[in-house]
């Protein structure tokens, strides 16, 4: 083992060799990154898929045909390029992205319909005991959405993939990791610092890790706000729907936050948004549903 590091630390000595290995470790990243977006067609649709109780997959049902090519018609979306199934999950769930050879594979929860199933069976421990309880209650109210709602969900979900989102972690990755080797490569031609390679690359790495999710927290954020505001534009029954949305967003996060006790705490606020995750926090799912609603809400009034 020692001979292993002693050997990769010498290799890193050799600033060509940095950017040698900044190049492959990069490829590596994109190709780690992406390969779900590229291959969804092989695990994706395999791990989420619904099956009814005799093991066939479930198909979707008229309403959410009609609404997602309803949702495609308003955002001017070929949907062609999409392979739209059922899933089990509380939440949309895709991977992929349309200008690729394998296209999107879009699932839509078995719930995102008129009087949706959210009985007993559905839920897993400890939540499935406590489902008469206030909370469990509101949960199951919480999972229940209008027409318009169903259809914000839907174009929410359709904008981000219109952005092409997944690109930014695709690239802006690498771009870090090639920062990296590069200041390495800086300091060590540059005589600035008497330490080996492969200790500045350890030392450099933990406060790029923390500015490169702080981007994406950044980027998430920002893409997330804009397609709101898409949608916004879209007219009064999306801006309607975006308000039933988010208000049951946070009725369930607030009802999880209390079913699942401390580690419900540890997920959501005492107001239902998400809490950060990643290195210390850094790391936003997007910006705070608190905030969207308020600005769904300003736009409904205003309009």
């Amino acid at each position: 083992m020692q001979r292993a590091i002693g050997r990769v630390a010498l290799f890193l000595q050799r600033p060509s060799n940095l950017f040698i290995s900044a190049g492959i470790l990069s490829g590596g990243i994109i190709c780690i990154k992406s390969a779900p977006h590229i291959f969804s067609g092989l695990l994706f649709t395999q791990l989420y898929q619904s099956h009814n109780r005799q093991g066939a997959p479930c198909q979707l049902v008229s309403s959410q045909k009609r609404e997602f090519r309803d949702v495609c018609q308003d955002l001017c979306i070929k949907p062609k390029g999409y392979d739209v199934f059922v899933i089990s999950q509380f939440g949309i769930m895709w991977r992929g992205l349309p200008w690729f050879s394998s296209g999107v594979k879009f699932g839509i929860p078995e719930i995102l319909q008129d009087n949706p199933d959210v009985s007993t069976e559905r839920f897993p421990e400890p939540i499935k005991s406590k489902l008469n309880s206030e909370e469990g209650q509101t949960l199951k109210k919480a999972l229940s959405f209008s027409q318009n709602a169903r259809k914000f969900a839907l174009a929410k979900e359709l904008s981000l993939i219109q952005k092409n989102f997944p690109m930014y972690s695709i690239v802006l990755a690498p771009c870090f990791i090639t920062a990296n080797f590069g200041l390495v490569a800086l300091l060590q031609i540059t005589n600035l610092v008497a330490l080996p390679n492969y200790i500045l690359l350890i030392l450099l790495s933990i406060p790029l890790y923390c500015v490169y999710q702080f981007a994406m927290s950044i980027i998430t954020e920002k893409t997330d706000l804009k397609c709101d505001e898409k949608l916004i534009e879209l007219g009064a029954a999306y801006r309607e729907g975006g308000v039933e949305y988010y208000e049951k967003r946070l009725e369930k996060n607030i009802a999880l936050r209390k079913l699942l006790g401390k580690k419900g705490e540890k997920l959501f606020t005492y107001y239902g948004n998400e809490k950060p995750a990643g290195f210390f926090g850094l790391r936003s799912f997007g910006a705070p549903i608190t905030q969207k609603l308020n600005r769904m809400q300003k736009s409904l009034n205003d309009k």
